[in-house]
């Protein structure tokens, strides 16, 4: 049905091979919420970039700009493989930038930086990998001075033990989140804080499902298996550092 379309497409309103390619991704990822016209002129007007040859075939990096398309900051760039048939859609991503990085054949890194607030930038790289790309390092970037932070730092328990310390620096905006595994039943506590301001500890269950506001030296029953997500962010413009114990029981 795909395919059936975009021939329909192309017969119906010719571009050239890069920017019909653009308009077959923009189907194929199910980011087409803009109609026919609309559709069309944000292919035509995709910036195209050649990122190299994969058996011949060239690969581009599209950035599609258009308000029926675009979130709030973030609109669409895609990397697609011009050949023979129907384009194949190497990376589907939103985002404020896609930057190229090492020239690495056959196609260079990319680094993609997608709003997520005023203060941050979730920046993901990519590295093409057999026929596609994939994530191979994630972080949140800070606007005002380029500082980095992991999007999750794994805890990590001594031998046998049950508690790890956690220590950095935190603001508003800028807090620290901590991936854990545990099962349903077992009880979480956050003690031995120390910051020179009040912390807020915010716990995601799996999958985002769900979220607690813990209170330190308080313990929390785990209401299912699965991986968890701690922020602990400081009531604070300024960074401030923090110690504080992870206990799971």
């Amino acid at each position: 049905m795909l395919v059936a379309f975009f021939a329909a497409y192309l017969a119906a309103a010719p571009l050239d091979a890069p920017h019909a390619a653009v308009a077959y991704a923009m189907v194929h990822s199910g980011d087409a919420a803009c109609d026919a016209a609309k559709l069309r002129e944000a292919a035509a007007d995709a910036s195209i970039q050649t990122l190299g040859r994969i058996g011949g075939d060239k690969v581009i990096l599209a950035g599609v700009q258009a308000q029926c398309i675009c979130g709030a900051q973030n609109c669409p760039s895609y990397v697609i493989r011009l050949g023979p048939g129907t384009p194949r859609v190497l990376l589907s991503v939103y985002a404020i930038r896609v930057a190229t990085t090492d020239r690495a054949a056959p196609l260079p890194g990319l680094v993609v930086d997608m709003h997520d607030s005023a203060l941050i930038a979730d920046e993901t790289t990519y590295a093409f990998r057999g026929s596609t790309y994939v994530a191979v390092a994630n972080a949140r970037v800070r606007a005002t001075d380029h500082a980095r932070k992991p999007n999750a730092i794994p805890v990590q328990f001594a031998a046998g033990a049950s508690s790890a310390q956690l220590h950095g620096p935190t603001s508003l905006g800028w807090y620290d989140a901590y991936s854990f595994d545990a099962a349903k039943g077992q009880r979480l506590t956050i003690d031995g804080v120390s910051s020179p301001v009040k912390l807020t500890l915010t716990l995601y269950g799996p999958k985002d499902e769900s979220s607690a506001q813990l209170k330190p030296g308080a313990a929390f029953t785990l209401p299912k298996s699965g991986s968890y997500v701690l922020h602990l962010e400081a009531e604070s413009e300024n960074d401030v550092r923090y110690t504080a114990r992870l206990t799971i029981r």
